[in-house]
């Protein structure tokens, strides 16, 4: 009887065991591709903001701003530029924003713990796309092991880095995750049907606002079903009929709906884009653009399929236009379609190439050209069509691994390819650190694309920054030599000779730039510095005016109109253009600081105090502002409180020298000698010679202390 119970539960134990086993396995390929992941990036995670991390985190006021201003959030663009104006991006993508937003609200700003959000999701998203791929079984291949190589491969690609590295690159990270759980849900052997299909097409709406391109799930799901159906075997009548279901109607239906609706929130304006961003959208050949477009598709497989050429950008400069039938470059287009087309005519025969392709070019379709975007080639696009790219590897090389070969040339293909994963970590690893400063990034983009004038004008830019003022004339002048029509760097190029004190060079390429864009409303206010630097206040006063016309709520526009009023001694103009300026932009601490230096000097201590609190809403840690309220503080008596603000300001900024004198200033009003004498002491100790009135008051305190004790002797 015991021999005869133990039989019966040897089954149960058994098929505990099979599943011990199982969980076991499954745990230990998700903990290898995480490895793979922090292998790659985290040597990186130090890096500093770059590129276009600057734009959309660090200048960007909706994510900047506690607490949060929710109109803007959800009325601007990704770069914090109002949707519905014509300089706007149309970039709309509010989620993500408000995750930064939030990120910012609880760690401050850091570009550190950014970057491990980033590669948190890279982690989620990999070990997602081993789910994903395990569900599909195709002839002749192992689908853990495919599975197992394409999420690997996905893992280390090199491409991946501007999405990983770059933090605006949350965008694409994040509609990987809510695309692959899409795919998922799709898969789930619990299909409710319609209530399926409203959780796609809920979640594709969610993600449009991570990033436009989502637009495109509820087509890859569609997909899914067409191959775990394996409809492929079908006639082509058969196929279409079933393709054209009730269900797919629906889902179709949807996806028009929210393009609508994503059109109708920026008023069914374009975005305006310019020639240097995407020649191939301004070419006026139309063979031109159907050959150079073509060529732009078999660049972005050569990227994938060899990423040794990865730049951070890819404008004018990087890829020469097809101009004709005779360029060698087509063959490699006709190569690309040629294998395309096998595929198809052997799609019944083995799907697995056309399941890859399909993944591939579904959510690349908004880059491909059908509508015109602002860049030629960006990698971080790639991130999600990648999916379909690692599939196609892995099959190839499951395929390779399974075929009946002699077994020392399994060992030398095994050996193969641990070397081929290797040299793309290494390359990953390499190109990560390239994203750790704009410096290594800028030059590490002129190695692969040395004509490309926008990659010379951001070297410009950051040497500008560094006060390394030869080397920005350098890459300015190579800018504008590539591409003589580059407002941007005609403009900057006379803001450095401006800062150099060379006045005619700096109205002459900033009128050079003015020639270029008669609405570029920057280089109108930059020309009017100039010519308020020259004292030509009348075509100062013009050129503001012209700023103002062409953008109208420009607020440090506001702020150097009120500065010109303030030196042509009209204040009431002045105060109103900085008032003007602080409520377009609240965080405008030189705008602040003259109103509140204005109204002290016209003695209007209370207002001065009201509108401080007012302004250190916005910038709690503005020494300026701080220092202004607590010198008028001093005036109104309020001796305590001022006293407590200036040993905050001097805690902050304790080398500054009027910071130093100014609290011996409130000492001595307050009658507090021997701490005047000290502040004064230590402000004598930062600078002898500046502190002119450090010494003077110094010296009439010790004649008064020397008169006081003769006096009482």
């Amino acid at each position: 009887m015991k021999y005869k119970q133990e039989n019966e539960q040897e089954p149960e134990d058994t098929q505990k065991t099979v599943e011990n086993n199982y969980l076991a396995t499954t745990l230990l390929y998700q903990c290898f591709l995480i490895l793979l992941c922090l292998g790659c990036y985290y040597h990186a995670l130090n890096g500093t903001f770059v590129f276009d991390d600057k734009v959309a985190i660090v200048r960007n006021t909706d994510v900047t701003t506690i607490p949060a201003n929710w109109t803007s959030i959800f009325s601007n663009d990704f770069w914090g530029t109002p949707l519905l104006n014509k300089d706007s991006h149309k970039s709309y993508r509010p989620l993500t924003i408000l995750l930064f937003h939030f990120e910012y609200a609880q760690l401050s700003l850091s570009a550190k713990h950014m970057k491990i959000v980033n590669l948190a999701v890279h982690c989620i998203n990999t070990v997602l796309l081993w789910w994903f791929l395990r569900e599909f079984q195709f002839e002749y291949i192992d689908r853990t092991k495919s599975a197992t190589m394409a999420a690997a491969l996905f893992a280390i690609h090199p491409v991946h880095t501007e999405a990983v590295c770059g933090v605006v690159g949350r965008a694409e990270l994040l509609f990987c995750l809510v695309y692959l759980l899409t795919l998922l849900i799709t898969l789930s052997k619990k299909h409710l049907g319609f209530l399926t299909d409203l959780c796609i097409l809920l979640l594709t709406a969610v993600a449009m606002f991570i990033k436009e391109t989502a637009v495109t799930i509820p087509i890859a799901c569609v997909f899914i079903d067409y191959t775990r159906a394996r409809v492929y075997l079908h006639p082509w009548p058969t196929q279409l009929k079933l393709v054209c279901s009730l269900r797919n109607m629906v889902l179709a239906i949807g996806i028009i709906t929210l393009i609508v609706f994503r059109l109708w929130l920026q008023d069914f304006q374009q975005p305006q884009f310019k020639p240097m961003d995407n020649p191939i959208a301004f070419n006026d050949d139309p063979l031109t653009s159907i050959f150079s477009q073509n060529y732009l598709y078999v660049i972005n497989w050569w990227i994938l399929l060899c990423p040794d050429w990865l730049s951070f950008d890819w404008a004018l400069g990087c890829i020469e236009l097809i101009k004709n039938i005779c360029d060698l470059r087509l063959q490699a287009v006709l190569a690309m379609y040629s294998l395309k087309i096998v595929a198809f005519i052997n799609s019944k025969q083995n799907f697995a190439p056309i399941f890859g392709l399909v993944l591939m070019v579904i959510p690349f379709l908004p880059a491909s050209g059908i509508i015109t975007v602002g860049f030629v080639i960006a990698e971080r696009v790639l991130y999600v069509p990648s999916i379909g790219f690692c599939f196609l590897v892995a099959q190839a090389l499951s395929y390779v691994q399974n075929s009946n070969t002699k077994p020392w040339l399994m060992s030398i293909f095994k050996w193969l390819l641990m070397l081929l994963f290797a040299c793309l970590l290494l390359r990953t690893r390499e190109r990560a650190t390239d994203w750790l400063s704009e410096e290594r990034l800028f030059s590490s983009a002129l190695k692969v694309c040395p004509k490309n004038a926008k990659v010379h004008y951001n070297i410009a830019r950051l040497s500008t920054d560094r006060f390394e003022r030869h080397k920005a004339l350098l890459h300015y002048h190579k800018a504008i030599e590539l591409y003589p029509q580059y407002e941007a760097a005609l403009m900057n190029l006379g803001n450095l000779y401006r800062e150099m004190g060379d006045l005619d060079n700096a109205e002459k390429y900033i009128k050079a730039s003015l020639a270029v864009a008669p609405d570029f409303a920057t280089a109108w206010m930059n020309l009017g510095i100039v010519q308020a630097a020259r004292k030509d206040a009348y075509n100062a006063l013009q050129s503001y005016k012209n700023a103002l016309k062409y953008r109208k709520s420009y607020a440090i526009c506001h702020y150097n109109l009120g500065n010109l009023y303030l030196d042509i001694q009209m204040h009431s103009e002045a105060m109103q253009h900085w008032q003007e300026a602080v409520s377009l932009n609240p965080q405008q601490p030189k705008a602040w600081a003259n109103i509140l230096t204005m109204l002290d000097n016209r003695g209007l201590y209370e207002d001065v105090i009201r509108l401080s609190t007012q302004a250190l809403n916005y910038l709690p840690n503005e020494t300026n502002i701080l220092f202004i309220r607590a010198n008028v503080l001093g005036k109104l008596q309020r001796y305590v409180e001022a006293e407590e603000l200036y040993k905050e300001i001097i805690e902050k900024e304790p080398f500054n020298l009027l910071f130093h004198t100014n609290m011996g200033v409130l000492y001595h009003r307050w009658d507090k000698l021997n701490e005047a004498i000290e502040s004064y002491r230590n402000a004598l100790k930062l600078n002898p010679e500046k502190a002119v009135t450090a010494r003077e008051n110094l010296a009439k305190l010790l004649r008064r202390k020397r008169k006081e004790k003769s006096m009482k002797t």
